[in-house]
């Protein structure tokens, strides 16, 4: 879960550019895509990203092991389907307060100047954020490149970064690409809330 919380932090961390460049809520498709450290291949993942300010997440992967990821400022659930339908699925349910996921999308609100969290810095088509020490022990990673198709410094909204290539403390990188993007949904309650389905197994 850690992972996912670095998703969802990364699509806000470039609140600083100006008030309209992160939305207040947003839908987005993605590809996911890494190299197996057992295999030496390339995998990939698709699933589907909400969000609404302030820490309201749902990070679903629909292929090709689907999981979900359900937080607002009270709760979080992580539940992995059953393998064989029929069986016994399992769901772990936490405060939201206790993640480093809320934390880190609370605090970059206001933008990445200044933040105690990762230093910024721009390399042509890239911005890039280096995180402190004490960050990356809690969510073991060691930058994030949020890539363009211009150069970064001239990016003016969320959906012009084409990708974001996060960097773990153990050098594997894992590359998130946005398939679109849609700005000020307007969310229903539930969608921030899981139904644990039935035969699940939950853990606290």
């Amino acid at each position: 879960m850690k992972h996912l919380g670095l998703c969802f932090g990364l699509l806000l961390s470039t609140a600083g550019f100006a008030k309209s460049f992160v939305p207040s809520s947003f839908s987005a498709n993605f590809e996911e895509s890494f190299v197996s450290v057992a295999t030496g291949k390339e995998k990939k993942a698709y699933g589907k990203i909400d969000y609404k300010y302030p820490g309201h997440v749902r990070y679903e992967k629909t292929s090709p092991d689907p999981s979900t990821f359900v937080s607002n400022p009270d709760k979080s659930w992580y539940y992995v389907p059953p393998f064989v339908k029929g069986e016994e699925g399992q769901v772990t349910i936490q405060k939201s307060n206790r993640l480093p996921i809320t934390k880190f999308l609370d605090s970059i609100k206001d933008g990445i100047e200044g933040s105690k969290l990762f230093t910024h810095a721009y390399r042509g088509k890239e911005l890039i954020l280096s995180f402190a020490k004490n960050v990356q022990k809690d969510m073991t990673l060691r930058e994030v490149h949020l890539e363009a198709q211009k150069n970064a410094k001239d990016v003016q909204k969320l959906s012009e970064f084409e990708k974001l290539v996060l960097v773990y403390a153990d050098g594997r990188k894992v590359t998130l690409k946005f398939l679109d993007l849609k700005e000020e949904v307007n969310f229903q309650p539930s969608t921030f809330v899981f139904t644990v389905p039935p035969k699940t197994k939950v853990t606290k």
